[in-house]
């Protein structure tokens, strides 16, 4: 996975919403956390495995969107679109973009792609402890923030896509699809 491809990315995209939304002068690293915890929520939700009462317990990584797009002003003239996608590697994703936001806001994006893919992959023995694990390790970052604990976070998250199955090529592509 290209870090440092990921970080410029998401560079970019931050230096927009800022501009666009007048935050140059706002703190958004409690905000990014928090959003950084909500879609790990939502990555578990799309896993689903820790829902022990369900009948669903499979992941979801396969849901087909049909959408009518018009091609003008009249509703009988369109097309529909047919698009699959996977709701897990989406929320896995978003996660990522929290992160990178994090170690942008933080001045920690020098020191993560330099490991590329060196870089140390945490995984506990299942997969409903690690989520608690990324948990965790998000809010020591919160209490004490510091690249340590920053890098836990990295350690984690992608100890996190490998237990889920992810490949560092879909990962990097699913990001830059969500882009």
């Amino acid at each position: 996975m290209n870090l440092s491809k990921l970080f410029e990315m998401q560079r970019e995209l931050d230096e927009k919403i800022i501009k666009e939304k007048g935050l140059q002068d706002m703190d958004r690293l409690p905000y990014l956390i928090l959003a950084l915890q909500v879609e790990l929520g939502e990555c578990a939700n799309e896993w689903r495995g820790f829902k022990y009462w369900s009948n669903e317990r499979e992941p979801r990584t396969s849901v087909a969107d049909t959408k009518y797009k018009p091609i003008t002003g009249d509703p009988l003239e369109g097309f529909l679109s047919h698009k699959v996608r996977n709701p897990l590697l989406e929320e896995y994703v978003d996660c990522l973009i929290f992160i990178l936001s994090i170690g942008l806001t933080q001045g920690y994006n020098e020191s993560i792609p330099a490991l590329g893919r060196n870089v140390y992959k945490y995984k506990t023995d299942e997969i409903t402890s690690h989520f608690s694990t990324v948990f965790r390790a998000i809010s020591d970052f919160e209490f004490r923030p510091n690249e340590g604990d920053y890098m836990r976070i990295w350690m984690s998250i992608l100890g996190l896509g490998e237990m889920l199955g992810f490949t560092c090529e879909q990962i990097e592509q699913a990001y830059m699809d969500l882009i």
